[in-house]
């Protein structure tokens, strides 16, 4: 216990990952293959953007959290890392002893729109296509803003990444490092003569690019047979990757999306904790059994295929890296039982089972799902639900309120992603869907499905009376 907790701070400890073979350099990670290669093959692409926007009131040092945020930058690798290719077209990534990020300052104090300024800016960070192989994968624009109404002093820091850099659990390690780095640069600008010096960063180990390469000599020498087999069962039958209600299939539909969110009503909310503690079960069960039923009245299918993602950061150290360690599953959830209580049961089933093949590379999902099913194009599902449970909280720094959201940035990879927010007094739900496949208002009716069945679902009641009418 006091290994994995000295390894989520960050501080070194016997990880079972060794140090990388050259320093300059590693093979990419699995996660950060299947990232890379669709900025290969789509180079514009916006949709592996993630762009965060903390708002503060109250005095900062500005001057102090820029260092801090530079601190992070020195402290983990992947922020100092491109990524190329090597002459026999094998993707490789490269560590730069030195490579800050691109900071902007921006001073609206004095403009009367300032916050709709803050919207364009965060809109134009959001949506820069990042060049992997020449620039960093974390841009920083900080952005001063007129005071509260009780006078206080506002301050705006926008930080645009590459989805290479990031996964679900990257924030808590930023927040971390940026809070204990600011209070460092703030008690160093105490000493005149040393206040612009930079502030002394401790080292980190492992790091993303020996975990990469750590992975892939796991990989080569590990039997994957019982995984191979596990997803090709995953695929068998007349399972059709498609599963959505699509308004439109177009030849060629472009990442354009816009997102329609919604909180859970009341009736909804309630029934989705109870049932979860009624069962026993994690509410991601109680929740994704709701959107298979609604996806099912929708579409008329019963075998369908829901995307998910999982972050493999088991190994002590990881969870203190900033770093992408997500890889996708798919789930196939097939309707089994009567009760709403034996769906659930049925899903939280079908999920262990794929958690149980978690590592085995997205890749490598994808051309099983190509083989078993004859299509060269095929992918593994067509819509990904993830579901936060747990707060997150965001870069807290010392005299200062601090708010944060995650922008939409237009732009997804997949025809529709269901991300659901459970915070302890309500539960957002935000749909993000691409506009040349679907209308709102198809879109709408998913959110009203998935409210009305979580809102009248019971344990022990035949879950095909929730099946609204279509």
């Amino acid at each position: 216990m006091m290994r994995e907790r000295l390894g989520d701070v960050g501080i070194a400890v016997d990880t079972g990952i060794p140090a990388r073979r050259d320093r300059d350099r590693a093979p990419l990670s699995f996660s950060q293959r299947l990232v890379w290669g669709h900025q290969q093959r789509v180079p514009d692409s916006t949709a592996n953007n993630i762009c965060l926007t903390f708002t503060y009131t109250g005095e900062v040092d500005a001057d102090a959290l820029r260092h801090a945020l530079f601190g992070v930058v020195r402290r983990h690798e992947i922020l100092r890392t491109t990524y190329h290719c090597d002459d026999d077209g094998v993707p490789y990534q490269r560590i730069h002893a030195d490579f800050p990020p691109p900071l902007r300052t921006v001073d609206l104090r004095d403009t009367e729109d300032a916050d709709e300024r803050l919207r364009s800016l965060v809109a134009e960070a959001a949506t820069e296509v990042f060049d992997l192989a020449t620039e960093s994968s974390v841009r920083l624009t900080f952005v001063n803003l007129p005071p509260d109404d009780a006078g206080a002093p506002r301050l705006a820091v926008v930080i645009a990444m590459q989805h290479i850099v990031w996964d679900g659990m990257t924030l808590p390690a930023m927040a971390r490092d940026t809070a204990r780095f600011y209070d460092a640069a703030r008690l160093r600008a105490l000493d005149s003569a040393d206040a612009d010096a930079e502030i002394a960063v401790d080292p980190l180990t492992p790091q993303v690019a020996d975990a990469a390469e750590w992975e892939q000599d796991r990989f080569t020498r590990a039997d994957h047979s019982a995984d191979i087999r596990f997803w090709e069962e995953q695929f068998g039958g007349d399972i059709p990757t498609a599963s959505l209600p699509y308004d439109r299939r177009p030849d060629a539909a472009s990442e354009r999306s816009a997102r329609l969110d919604r909180n859970l009503s009341d009736a909804a909310e309630a029934n989705l904790r109870a049932l979860g503690a009624e069962l026993r079960m994690p509410p991601f069960s109680v929740f994704l059994a709701a959107y298979y039923l609604a996806l099912r009245a929708i579409t008329g299918r019963t075998d369908i295929l829901i995307g998910t993602t999982v972050a493999n950061r088991e190994e002590a150290g990881l969870r203190a890296l900033v770093g992408n360690f997500s890889n996708s599953i798919p789930l196939r959830i097939q309707g089994q039982g009567n009760d709403f209580g034996e769906l659930v049961t049925h899903v939280r089933a079908v999920t262990d089972a794929a958690f149980d093949h978690r590592t085995f590379p997205f890749e490598h999902i994808i051309e099983i799902a190509r083989k078993a099913t004859g299509d060269e194009h095929a992918y593994p599902f067509d819509s990904l639900v993830l579901f936060l449970d747990q707060k997150i909280d965001g870069i807290a720094l010392p005299g200062a309120e601090m708010t944060w959201e995650l922008a939409d940035k237009g732009r997804i990879a997949l025809p529709l992603t269901v991300e659901a927010f459970m915070h302890p007094d309500h539960t957002e739900v935000q749909i993000s869907y691409q506009v040349d496949l679907f209308d709102e208002s198809t879109v709408a009716r998913l959110h009203d499905h998935i409210d009305a069945i979580l809102s009248a679902a019971a344990a022990h009641a035949p879950y095909a009376g929730l099946l609204p009418d279509e």
